[in-house]
C-alpha cells in the first residue's frame, strides 16, 4: 500500500510569499509615521539595494550545501545564521540611516530591536521550509531561482511609485501614509504572482553544458 502523500500546491505558495511579503512591506512602511516621505524612501530604497544581492545568492550557495550535506544539521545552522546576520545588518544600516536624518527620536532602535526580535520569530519557519525542500529531493540548482538585479529593480519602481503617490495626495488626504502602506499590501498580493515568473532565472551550473558545447 502506497503511503498518500499531501500534494504541495507552488502557486499556493508563491501567492501565500507575496501575501507575506506586502504584509511586512506594508508594516516597514509605516514603521515611520513622523518622518518626512522622502527620508522614509530614502531608507527603503538602501534597505532595498542591500538585501537582494547579499542574501540571494548566499541563501542559494548555502541551501545547496545544506541539501548535499552529511551533517544536514549544521549546514542548515549556517543557512539560517547567514540569513539573519544579513537581514539584521541591513536593518542596522538602515537604523543607522534614519539616526543620520533625523537624530533627535529615540524610537528608531526600539524599533531595530523589534524588528530583529521578528526576524528571529521566523527561525522555526526556516526549518520547517527547509527540511520540506530538502525531503523532496529536487536540487536548488535544478530550481529557477529569484534575479537580484530583476527583483531590485521591481522593488525600486514599486518604491519609487508609493514615494511619488504619497507626496502628491499628502496635502490632499488624511493618513497618507496608511492608505499608501495599504496599496502597497494589495499591489505586492495581487500582482506578485502574476510577474513571479519574470524575477526569475535559471543559473548554469557547471552540470549544464552550453549549447555551443553540446553542438561539438
Amino acid at each position: 500500500m502506497t503511503p498518500h502523500v499531501p500534494k504541495r500546491n507552488p502557486a499556493g505558495n508563491v501567492r501565500t510569499i507575496y501575501a507575506v511579503s506586502g504584509t511586512v512591506l506594508a508594516l516597514m512602511w509605516l514603521g515611520e509615521t513622523n518622518e518626512p516621505a522622502w527620508a522614509h524612501g530614502l531608507r527603503t530604497v538602501v534597505l532595498l539595494l542591500i538585501l537582494p544581492p547579499l542574501l540571494l545568492p548566499t541563501n542559494r550557495r548555502l541551501t545547496a550545501a545544506f541539501h548535499t550535506a552529511r551533517h544536514p544539521a549544521r549546514a542548515l545552522a549556517r543557512l539560517i545564521a547567514a540569513r539573519i546576520l544579513i537581514v539584521t545588518a541591513a536593518l542596522t544600516v538602515n537604523t543607522f540611516l534614519g539616526h543620520l536624518l533625523d537624530p533627535h527620536p529615540d524610537h528608531h532602535f526600539r524599533t531595530l530591536a523589534v524588528r530583529v526580535l521578528f526576524v528571529l520569530l521566523t527561525i522555526p519557519l526556516q526549518v520547517r521550509a527547509a527540511h520540506r525542500a530538502r525531503d523532496r529531493g529536487t536540487p536548488p540548482s535544478a530550481r529557477p531561482t529569484l534575479s537580484a538585479p530583476r527583483l531590485m529593480c521591481a522593488k525600486l519602481a514599486l518604491v519609487g511609485t508609493a514615494l511619488l503617490a504619497q507626496l502628491l495626495l499628502e496635502p490632499y488626504v488624511a493618513n497618507t501614509q496608511l492608505v499608501i502602506a495599504a496599496a502597497l499590501a494589495v499591489t505586492v498580493t495581487a500582482w506578485g504572482p502574476k510577474i513571479h515568473t519574470r524575477l526569475l532565472t535559471t543559473p548554469t551550473t557547471p552540470d549544464t553544458p552550453s549549447p555551443v558545447r553540446a553542438m561539438t
